[in-house]
Order: C-alpha cells, then structure tokens, then sequence
C-alpha cells in the first residue's frame, strides 16, 4: 500500500509539472474528450449506465480489454475500431508526456540536491 501512495504522489506532482506545457494540456484535454465522446456513445447506443460506459471506454483505451463488455451491433463495433485507434494513441501519449515530465523533476531534485 506505502508503494502505491508513492507512486500516486509522483503522479499528482508530475501532472502538475506537465499541466504547465501546452502539448500536455492539450493532449489530457483531447484525451478527456475522446473519453467522454465514447461514454456518451456507449450510453446511448448500447444502452449502458455511465458507469459501464466509461469503464468500458477506459478499458478499451489502456487496451485492457477485460471482456465483460462487449459492442452489440455493427456501428457500435465500428465506432470501437476508431474510438480504440485515438484512445491507445492518446492514453500512450498522456503517460508519456507524465513520465518525461516525472523524470525530468527527480532529475532536477538530484541535480539541486548534490550541489
């Protein structure tokens, strides 16, 4: 548990230092809204609660893919093809871009603190 704490707070810290940059913001940002879009979709098309709507848009979008849930109908598939090409492509980059910024403030603590 004390690791997950950890590592949750470097997280929250790295996201405050990669919130400053705009590539950041606007990758969380088109992220949020990729994630929405495929929630209302999910809501309204297959007739899921918001809650399993946006699991299942989370889940497909980490590329999880637990199976529990599955799109019903062509168009629901279809979307799921494009929704699931933009969501990997934009989770990938949000971590990545989290990640850059963490490495780049443990470096500058190191940094600060041998001199």
């Amino acid at each position: 548990m004390f690791g997950f704490v950890v590592l949750a707070a470097a997280l929250v810290a790295a996201g405050r230092g990669a919130w400053n940059t705009p590539s950041f913001r606007g990758a969380a940002l088109s992220l949020i809204s990729v994630v929405a879009t495929g929630t209302v979709f999910y809501r309204v098309h297959e007739h899921w609660s918001v809650l399993d709507a946006l699991y299942f848009s989370v889940t497909t979008g980490l590329t999880i893919g637990y199976g529990d849930l599955a799109p019903s109908t062509t168009l629901s598939r279809v979307f799921t093809m494009l929704y699931a090409l933009s969501a990997v492509s934009l989770f990938a980059m949000v971590g990545g871009l989290l990640a850059r910024t963490g490495l780049a403030q443990r470096r500058s603590r190191r940094h600060h603190g041998s001199s």
